[in-house]
């Protein structure tokens, strides 16, 4: 059995922790790891990481890789999308390429960014899962209703199959108020999860009934997709591809097959299943305290209840607040009433009207050799944090506009200046004249910590020019 993590949202109803150069999978939550980490975790008991693919969109890949490789995750089962096409042209792609290796193979899907908090019993529903999929079955995973929601499609079941599946009756688009308690009254309907499982064999030849336009650019996907070069090989598609990818129609698989098929079963889900589809979802999956709130961070409460409170690096201080959402980040604040939870994104959308950065990036972005934080910019000088993980190293680089200035913190750094190689330690320094060609490794066994500090007379991430790098960027 294989598992596909479809990982190509942007999760814009999580902003400010959430951006589009570091979206909510790649985030810490709601538990110990990231959520695709914790996605990957929960599988393992019965679908190993070696057997686990990835596909998200080509700017992730390598945070993606960085994440995944330490839990046993092969970074060559990692599938970039150039753009986002939706689920059904993931899915697709990701079947074709599984086929070649595993034409029968049993493909499970699953969002990169749910919870479930029991995941004895969501391994346990695997395995029956698997067994209605061998009988050609599309399976999707039906979650047992508790609550009259209007956020979610549903499912409607139909007569009784073997295993406690059903064949699917309907699909059911999200239902108003009034709708929504009728099928909780009735019985019988079940939240579209999103979560499936299908032979690869048996889910080609329903594209190619129901999606034909789809099924015939596989084969030329397949044909186009290449190893990606550097540190983590994993699978892009070359120009040729690309052209292809775009063509597609932009469609969820629910929409281009799954309401189409006379084939499909739902498997009622009682697994503790939460789509985390906004900050209110923190409720469902986080500790409270005695008076209702969500806390994380540097927070002080006095008197505020029922409230979902995330701090940084400052302290918050929330007085009297009821029903309220306050996320604080360095460089973003966002506060809105609970109730208001769902349009979030239109923030992010009125941001990116104003064309600001702030939906786009954060003031710490994250590297595959690490991350650095703008601490301080002005017209002719920036000052940054620069952290580099143990045996990692910056690309060989040169600026055309700047001359840099490097201070170790803390760690042991490796420079190279124009073929000159320097060993510095805590409370060094050194300078990178303009233009010089220079590299920063961290040849030490702890994380490396410099401060920098660019002059210049233009400072910002296109004044690079790489000759090597490790991760393919050069």
């Amino acid at each position: 059995m294989y598992a596909v993590i479809l990982a190509g949202g942007s999760g814009t109803r999580f902003w400010p922790k959430s951006r589009e150069q570091l979206p909510k999978q790649l985030l810490k939550i709601t538990d110990h790891g990231t959520m695709i980490q914790n996605t990957l975790d929960r599988m393992t008991p019965v679908i190993p990481p070696e057997n686990t693919w990835v596909i998200t969109n080509e700017k992730h890949a390598l945070e993606t890789c960085r994440q995944l490789e330490p839990m046993g995750f092969c970074p060559s089962r990692l599938i970039a999308e150039p753009i986002g096409r939706n689920t059904a042209a993931a899915i697709g792609y990701s079947a074709r390429v599984l086929s070649e290796s595993d034409p029968s193979a049993i493909m499970a899907v699953f969002p990169a960014d749910h919870a479930i908090t029991t995941p004895e019993d969501f391994c346990e529903l695997l395995l029956s899962a698997k067994t209605v999929a061998e009988s050609n079955r599309l399976v999707t995973l039906g979650i047992e209703p508790l609550a009259p929601e209007t956020g979610y499609g549903y499912i409607k079941k139909g007569q009784a199959l073997k295993n406690d599946a059903f064949k699917v009756d309907q699909f059911v688009e999200k239902p108003d108020p009034s709708t929504a308690e009728k099928y909780l009254k009735e019985g019988g309907y079940y939240w579209n999860s999103g979560m499936f499982m299908w032979k690869v064999s048996t889910l080609l030849d329903e594209i190619k009934t129901h999606m034909p336009n789809l099924h015939a650019q596989l084969d030329a996907l397949a044909t186009n997709t290449v190893e990606a070069k550097g540190r983590y090989p994993y699978r892009m598609l070359d120009e040729s591809g690309k052209k292809v990818f775009a063509s597609l129609e932009s469609i969820s698989i629910d929409y281009g097959l799954m309401e189409k098929s006379n084939n499909t079963a739902v498997l009622p889900a009682n697994i503790g299943w939460n789509d985390v589809g906004a900050w209110t979802a923190l409720e469902d999956v986080s500790e409270k305290d005695p008076r209702g709130n969500v806390v994380t961070g540097s927070v002080i409460t006095i008197d505020s209840s029922e409230s979902i409170i995330q701090g940084d690096s400052k302290l918050v201080a929330a007085l009297g607040l009821n029903n309220m959402i306050v996320v604080d980040t360095p460089d973003a604040l966002l506060v809105c009433p609970k109730d208001r939870a769902q349009d979030v994104k239109k923030v992010v959308e009125q941001i990116k009207l104003e064309k600001r950065p702030e939906a786009i990036s954060s003031i710490t972005e994250t590297r595959p050799w690490g991350n650095y934080t703008v601490l301080q910019k002005e017209a002719n000088y920036l000052v940054k944090r620069i952290e580099v993980h143990p045996g990692e190293s910056l690309s060989l680089q040169s600026h055309e506009h700047r001359s840099e200035h490097w201070t170790i913190i803390s760690g042991t750094a490796q420079v190279q200046i124009d073929g000159t190689s320097h060993s510095l330690t805590r409370n060094q320094s050194i300078e990178i004249p303009q233009r010089a060609k220079h590299r920063l490794t961290n040849s030490g066994k702890s994380p490396l910590i410099i401060i920098e500090v660019q002059l210049g007379d233009r400072l910002d991430e296109n004044d690079i020019t790489r000759y090597e790098d490790k991760y393919g960027r050069a």
